[in-house]
């Protein structure tokens, strides 16, 4: 199921138990005993956490296998200075610059258990951030970092809720990747699939700035 599809169903799912426990209320003569009430209760909370899981998961990218997410490339600009160029399969486009000598995506995935998994929802991702790193720990701790926001923050955030308190039917994943070397020219592609991110050298320079950094 796509996640367009998904976040229609989901909230429509929600928005009809929402109303259908606030419709008991208007008629307190069903709620005969405790229990009813507590039933009601339920289905309201029910519904809320579904609608909020549609909200979030609008904010997602279907995920079905290993896919390209991003495309990134490096222009040196000065001695540990790079222009670096995202460019995202959800029309995420950026130029931004990056301090340091290698550089790292992270993402984050939600995995559908339960319930939802029966709807045969797919997995969803955000790039999260992009950021650089030196490889001498002396600049490490004491030259200036850089890090930019590759998604816009939202409330609630399911996949910080899940981390912390384990929510139930949701699976938080941290999708970082290893850093890779920067070399002026490189161009790397970055796969992802449910279990985490790796970036591919594509041409000459990627490939050089890797096996150099492997030796």
């Amino acid at each position: 199921m796509s996640h367009t599809l998904a976040t229609i169903v989901l909230a429509a799912a929600g928005a009809v138990m929402v109303i259908a426990g606030l419709l008991f209320f208007r008629h307190p003569g069903w709620l005969l005993t405790w229990l009813k009430g507590t039933v009601v209760f339920g289905v309201i909370l029910a519904g809320l956490y579904v609608l909020v899981i549609a909200v979030n998961l609008a904010s997602y990218q279907s995920l079905v296998g290993m896919q390209t997410v991003a495309t990134i490339s490096t222009q040196r600009q000065a001695e540990q200075i790079w222009e670096v160029s995202l460019q995202g399969q959800n029309d995420i486009a950026a130029i931004r610059t990056l301090q340091g000598d290698q550089w790292q995506i992270d993402a984050r995935i939600i995995r559908f258990t339960g319930p939802f998994r029966w709807l045969d929802i797919a997995p969803g991702y955000r790039l999260e951030r992009l950021s650089g790193r030196y490889t001498s720990l002396e600049q490490e701790r004491s030259a200036p970092r850089t890090a930019i926001g590759l998604s816009e923050d939202i409330w609630p955030d399911l996949w910080q809720l899940d981390q912390q308190y384990n929510l139930p039917f949701l699976e938080a994943v941290d999708g970082s990747m290893t850093f890779m070397p920067m070399r002026d020219e490189a161009v790397f592609e970055v796969k992802l699939s449910a279990s985490g991110l790796v970036a591919v050298p594509v041409n000459d320079q990627a490939r050089a700035a890797v096996q150099f950094w492997n030796q």
